[in-house]
């Protein structure tokens, strides 16, 4: 993933809060890209935020992906992806991490 500039990213799992299948659209703005890449529609790779909210993404055209939330200690505090099936991915991971709900947006 080069234009993510990172190779690989490993989040001790203790650092996980829960798992969650959401639109991309339902989930919080990206914020200050550095050093990442958003091409609206199209592509989302890297890292976004600052301080606290940092996020890192990597999703090409998919409206539903998987959100990671992890607590404040992690590095991240959400991780999105695009895999083949999020839901299926989901179910299989939340015996371990659980479940994350996010809040409602008005």
């Amino acid at each position: 993933m080069v234009v993510a500039c990172r190779r690989i990213l490993r989040i001790p799992a203790e650092h996980v809060r829960g798992v969650a299948v959401q639109h991309r659209d339902r989930l919080p703005g990206l914020g200050f890209q550095f050093p990442g890449v958003a091409l609206p529609g199209v592509l989302y790779a890297g890292s976004f935020g600052l301080g606290d909210d940092r996020s890192f993404w990597h999703v090409r055209r998919a409206e539903m992906v998987l959100r990671v939330e992890c607590h404040t200690q992690a590095e991240f505090r959400r991780i999105v992806l695009q895999v083949p099936d999020p839901a299926d991915l989901a179910r299989r991971l939340r015996p371990i991490f659980g479940a994350y709900v996010p809040p409602q947006l008005v």
